[in-house]
């Protein structure tokens, strides 16, 4: 599949069933799951944040695109958990990359998904695919974009993080330079582990913010300082960046479980 769609043709192709464009009833569907999702959150399992505030303070420059990043462990990480950070109204509404095959795979889906604000990638399409671009646009226009960098839910130990992130996030942070916002989040992967067919009810869900950062020309030269000229290596280097503000987080969020599992004992 990386190689059959590589041709600009062949992806557009692809994602003939994603639709753009705005249309009358996106914001009236998209209001919808918003709201069911935070129903489900909150009336069905327990959901608290530490750092909500920095999560607010990321968001404080409306014409700065926000670029969210963090763990993905469950199919309902979004819309469920995600749905709980933002707004109702349509414009507010995070757009996230969505496998082109599984959620754009007929007009039924694409409609669907579209209205959903997510974005079609061709797995192996290559970072030039039109829907990264698409998102670029978007973070440029000072929008917010959540995207999952481990390129799918991870099937590591204790849903730990899968690495090495997926080098999509580098691209977004050097070209659109927006504020990069990660958060980790615990208990997700309780609520519809791999494999399982219904979800599991009850579950407490916990979110850590990190700290926002605004990654711009001077933040990138901090860390090229062996002078990297190529925009895939520059990349690489931003992707090892956001890689190490997730995994510090998850240090933090597993050290104080530990750390109460031992109190209890």
């Amino acid at each position: 599949m990386s190689e059959a769609l590589r041709s600009p043709s062949e992806q557009r192709h692809a994602i003939r069933h994603w639709v753009p464009q705005d249309t009358w009833y996106k914001p009236a569907i998209c209001a919808l799951v918003v709201q069911l999702s935070r129903l489900t959150m909150r009336g069905l399992n327990r959901l608290s944040f530490a750092g909500r505030e920095r999560w607010e303070a990321a968001f404080a420059e409306p014409q700065t695109g926000v670029l969210s990043f963090s763990n993905h462990v469950s199919l309902f990480d979004d819309p469920l958990l995600i749905s709980n950070l933002g707004q109702t109204r349509y414009s507010e509404v995070r757009w996230i990359p969505a496998d082109h095959i599984n959620f754009f795979g007929n007009r039924f889906k694409g409609m669907l998904f579209s209205c959903g604000k997510c974005v079609p990638i061709i797995r192996g399409g290559g970072l030039e695919q039109p829907g990264f671009s698409f998102l670029l646009e978007r973070l440029g226009a000072g929008d917010w974009v959540h995207i999952f960098p481990e390129g799918g839910r991870t099937r590591e130990v204790d849903a730990r993080l899968r690495t090495p992130f997926k080098s999509g996030i580098g691209r977004l942070l050097v070209e659109a330079q927006p504020i990069a916002m990660p958060f980790y989040h615990r208990g997700m992967h309780k609520l519809l582990p791999i494999g399982s067919k219904l979800p599991r009810w009850g579950n407490q869900i916990d979110v850590l913010f990190g700290e926002p950062t605004r990654f711009d020309h001077d933040c990138l030269q901090d860390l090229n300082s062996a002078g990297h000229r190529q925009p895939a290596e520059q990349w690489q280097l931003a992707t090892e960046w956001a890689q190490s503000r997730l995994l510090k987080l998850e240090r933090q969020v597993l050290g104080s479980e530990q750390k109460s599992a031992a109190e209890l004992k």
